[in-house]
């Protein structure tokens, strides 16, 4: 399988911060536990949007790549997490 990166992004408003933070630090917690080989990163944008929304984006990275069902596996985990649930997905891979 090609070296795949999972980039999941969404929109957090600004008041929601601290407790959703918390929130997605204890889903990545879980997974890595679940997973050890699996690196997670948490990002956001410098600044909110003119609506005080802020932009977070979560990086999965797998030694042998992020299958289908481990993108699977992060997904249903966010639902029963109650994450934001207008999270969008996007795979990558290494430039050739």
């Amino acid at each position: 399988m090609e070296n795949r990166s999972l980039f999941v992004y969404y929109k957090v408003a600004e008041d929601q911060h601290a407790a959703l933070a918390q929130r997605v630090r204890d889903f990545q917690h879980r997974l890595k536990v679940a997973h050890p080989s699996l690196s997670l990163e948490l990002m956001q944008r410098p600044a909110a949007s003119s609506e005080n929304m802020e932009t977070w984006m979560e990086i999965y990275r797998h030694p042998q790549g992020v299958s289908d069902a481990m993108a699977h596996v992060i997904q249903a985990l966010a639902l029963e997490m109650e994450l934001p649930s207008k999270r969008a997905s996007e795979v990558f891979v290494p430039l050739i």
